[in-house]
């Protein structure tokens, strides 16, 4: 007898893929067509805006910046459909309407929701894993012939409703174990907290005593790469990432650091903490200390950033005037940093937001 959705998902109180799975030929179920803008990165308009511009990078969901409206020769791309890499292998769902950069296939169907969409995408890397480009190449004639094992209704047709419904039991089954994680850790960090906090003034070179310069001489020097490394730059988009580049070496500076920009229209005395390594522009310096972690270092960054109206054209932000600047933060009682402090009140912070965030899934 065919079981019900429902209880193919609850079967034995838990979660249950079933046995109801057959193969389907990905092109006979499913719209597959190449973008409707396809975009090259120095053709686009200038200016900031709030549409995604997809590339082929495997990161932020493949988003690569956020632009505005393009030329009408572009068409845009409807949301509500997953997104697929051929060459670099990488599928992504893609909730609101955007632009692309070359590449770039879109797989539409009208019963897709975000939900079974995760569950396809598990799928689809499987069949677009046996792409290369020796004797079997990444081509849209064979995604569009390949094959899926998907769960099929009683019907024998891809069960839509049964993969929405597995994810959604998924979802709520992560939110009610992290809750409870995030409720202690917004409790431990409130003890530290806690009372009141003394304030300090601190030069930046005695935070930071050595700051070390860029070394790359521009981003035209560099190849670009989408899944090389980040090539740090004077913008305050991005967290200062302008491209990804071929990595060279000796132009690699570590990441756990702070990048404080001196040039650049619009971008000058901004800050950014930067987690991974990366290649600089000479316009920016670069502070380390034993203490950072995202924590501190967005606390920091934060602070930092209330300087950037000191400065512009006229006058700029040298090295010697960067370590002069003045840092105002949470002091122990020795007058030294108070880094656990600033740890944990942006730990708090963080945890408050996301705590929010899933008790509002929790409640729709």
């Amino acid at each position: 007898m065919q079981t019900s959705n429902n209880q193919r998902i609850n079967k034995g109180g838990g979660k249950s893929l079933g046995s109801n799975w057959k193969e389907f030929v990905f092109g006979e179920e499913f719209a597959i067509t190449a973008t409707g803008s396809g975009i090259d990165r120095n053709k686009l308009i200038n200016g900031e805006g709030n549409i995604p511009y997809l590339t082929r990078t495997d990161r932020t969901n493949g988003i690569d910046d956020f632009i505005n409206t393009q030329s009408s020769r572009y068409k845009i791309d409807e949301g509500n459909v997953i997104t697929i890499g051929l060459d670099t292998q990488t599928v992504f769902y893609q909730p609101s309407s955007f632009y692309t950069g070359q590449n770039i296939q879109v797989v539409r169907h009208q019963k897709l929701d975000k939900y079974n969409a995760m569950f396809l995408i598990v799928a689809i890397k499987q069949l677009v894993k046996k792409f290369s480009w020796g004797s079997y190449g990444a081509t849209l004639t064979r995604l569009r012939k390949g094959r899926l094992y998907l769960p099929a209704d009683e019907k024998g047709e891809i069960d839509f409703a049964f993969m929405s419904d597995f994810m959604r039991k998924v979802e709520d089954d992560i939110l009610k174990a992290t809750l409870p994680i995030l409720q202690k850790r917004i409790t431990d960090c409130k003890s530290v907290i806690s009372g009141g906090v003394i304030w300090n003034n601190y030069l930046i070179s005695s935070i930071f005593p050595e700051l070390y310069a860029g070394k790359s001489k521009g981003l035209n020097k560099l190849v670009q790469n989408l899944n090389g490394i980040q090539y740090l730059g004077a913008t305050n988009q991005n967290n200062g990432v302008l491209s990804f580049v071929e990595p060279i070496p000796e132009l690699i500076q570590k990441g756990n650091c702070i990048a404080f920009i001196r040039n650049g229209e619009g971008s000058m005395g901004y800050s950014m903490y930067i987690p991974s390594d990366f290649i600089a522009t000479s316009d920016i310096s670069i502070g380390y200390h034993e203490r950072l972690n995202k924590y501190t270092g967005t606390f920091i960054t934060t602070i930092a950033d209330r300087i950037r109206g000191k400065y512009n054209f006229g006058y700029k932000r040298s090295a010697s005037r960067l370590r002069k600047e003045v840092l105002t933060l949470p002091a122990c009682s020795d007058g030294s940093p108070d880094w656990d402090y600033m740890e944990n009140y942006m730990r708090k912070l963080e945890s408050d937001t996301i705590a929010k965030y899933l008790q509002s899934k929790m409640t729709t």
